[in-house]
């Protein structure tokens, strides 16, 4: 096998949740990185990583561009979750990859890639109806996190409270699945499913990745690829393998009856394994100006950290 050439590859929030996985990725294959975020010295501490902090949402955008300096590779892994709440989560996610966007043309970046979210993609032979759009996709979406021990515990210690709620959820489901539901837990499953199918707490920053992919579309100016997740994202162990699909949201085999029927249907992919597949597409660069999404193996339901570190 021949050997992989170093890169200098920057990841913005190296320290957050696919940003850490990335980033051990990334070392363990020999590259240099440059963590850019306020705390990036938070990942630890190796002789390859070089931590460069800068406040993203109060910098300027020449202050980007100067941190953005002499990378091969910058990979945006900020998270629309941080941005605050409703309508100010949404304009402030947007903003803030703007100003990433132009300082990293600025700076002359070869390769920026995107971590979206799924909300980009759109339904299979619909191409202007995204997932956000699709109802029976936030069902789905909510019954699949809720039906993963590993992806409730991971919610549990991001969220707190509203993973508390999905805790409710899933004991619910299993109580109806196993013929044991009471009264109570039909009435959990029944008023969660109410708020996630008319407005479903994960709208506003879905909503705001599938806006985002709008700067890319069709842009030639930079060198970019822009991933999505698939939908259920969430950390777990490194199979060393994974799928890929353009544009549209991977799902598995239609169901007989009912082809718009989703549940059970969503793939997902751990945060390890698409570590390798974006790190994978830094080295070979085969997906320029491309939108995909990778899936991977989720039959291990084991919770695993939502965060990992180098030391």
């Amino acid at each position: 096998m021949a050997s992989r050439k170093s890169l200098n590859i920057g990841v913005i929030g190296p320290a957050g949740f696919g940003g850490s996985y990335l980033c051990v990725e990334l070392l363990n294959r020999g590259h240099k990185i440059v963590g850019i975020s306020r705390s990036p010295s938070k990942l630890g501490k190796h002789p390859s990583y070089e931590p460069r902090s800068i406040d993203i949402a109060n910098a300027s955008i020449h202050e980007l561009a100067e941190a953005f300096k002499n990378l091969d590779v910058l990979v945006n892994e900020y998270g629309p979750h941080t941005a605050g709440e409703g309508a100010l989560q949404y304009q402030t996610f947007l903003e803030l990859t703007r100003k990433i966007v132009l300082a990293a043309k600025f700076s002359k970046v070869n390769y920026f890639i995107m971590i979206g979210g799924c909300g980009s993609l759109h339904m299979p032979d619909k191409p202007f109806q995204s997932v956000c759009e699709t109802k029976a996709f936030w069902l789905a979406y909510r019954r699949g996190i809720a039906d993963s021990e590993a992806h409730v515990s991971y919610m549990e210690a991001r969220l707190g409270s509203l993973g508390s709620s999905l805790r409710d959820y899933r004991n619910a489901r299993k109580l109806q699945k196993e013929g044991k539901a009471t009264k109570e837990s039909r009435a959990t499953i029944a008023a969660y499913e109410e708020k996630a199918a008319s407005n479903d707490s994960a709208l506003v920053f879905v909503t705001a990745c599938r806006t985002s992919f709008m700067f890319f579309d069709g842009n030639t100016s930079f060198r970019w690829t822009y991933i999505s997740p698939s939908a259920l994202y969430r950390p777990g162990r490194r199979s060393g393998r994974y799928e890929v699909i353009l544009d549209e949201i991977p799902l598995k085999s239609a169901v007989k009856d009912n082809a718009s029927d989703l549940e059970g249907r969503l793939h997902g992919i751990t945060a390890a394994d698409l570590a390798i597949a974006i790190a994978d597409e830094a080295e070979e660069q085969t997906r320029v100006g491309r939108h995909w999404s990778a899936y991977g193996d989720l039959s291990d339901d084991t919770p695993y950290p939502s965060y990992v570190t180098i030391s």
